[in-house]
């Protein structure tokens, strides 16, 4: 029993030194937060520089995969 409660002292020392410089850092954002905030801006401000036949053939592109891929004839 002994043994056992050095090693889990030991493990509760080494989490608070290595949590330290965590719990110290900037908390601004969350985990890749920025980075999902930009990448939804890069493709909305895309989306809207495009014009209207590159979203309507990208529109059918999509429509007919998704038919193709729910039709039974493909599958024997």
């Amino acid at each position: 029993m002994r043994p056992r409660l050095h090693i889990l002292s030991l493990a509760l020392v080494i989490l608070l030194v290595l949590a330290g410089p965590a719990a110290a850092a900037d908390h601004s954002g969350a985990l890749f937060g920025k980075y999902w905030e930009q990448f939804l801006e890069y493709w909305q401000a895309s989306f809207k520089k495009q014009n209207g036949v590159v979203l309507l053939v990208l529109g059918l592109g999509a429509v007919a995969l998704l038919i193709i891929t729910r039709s039974g004839k493909w599958q024997k």
